[in-house]
């Protein structure tokens, strides 16, 4: 039997956390990994000013990302790090482990 795990690793310049939640299909993983996506890209995050109206990733960020794939049940992962700041960084993951 597999589990689903989707990671969020964050900092900013005066706090960090790990946020893990476990879910039993890689379809629900994938959409709680696509909702903290969303959520970082909205007002309430520090990441949403890495990006332009078009969704651009602007210069002083380094952007990386590798979308899930329900078909193959990937390891997915989205990371947004400030490159003036090191501190503010953000990696939303998803991991598969089997449980035995």
């Amino acid at each position: 039997m597999n589990i689903y795990l989707v990671v969020f690793d964050w900092s900013t310049e005066d706090d960090a956390d790990v946020d893990i939640e476990a879910f039993s299909s890689y379809e629900k993983a994938a959409n709680r990994f696509n909702e903290r996506i969303r959520e970082e890209k909205s007002d309430m995050s520090w990441a949403n000013e890495a990006f332009d109206e078009d969704g651009n990733v602007l210069e002083d960020y380094d952007f990386d990302e590798c979308p899930p794939d329900s078909r193959l049940e990937t390891y997915a992962y989205w990371t947004l790090t400030k490159c003036t700041n090191w501190q503010m960084k953000d990696y939303i993951a998803i991991v598969k482990l089997e449980v035995r």
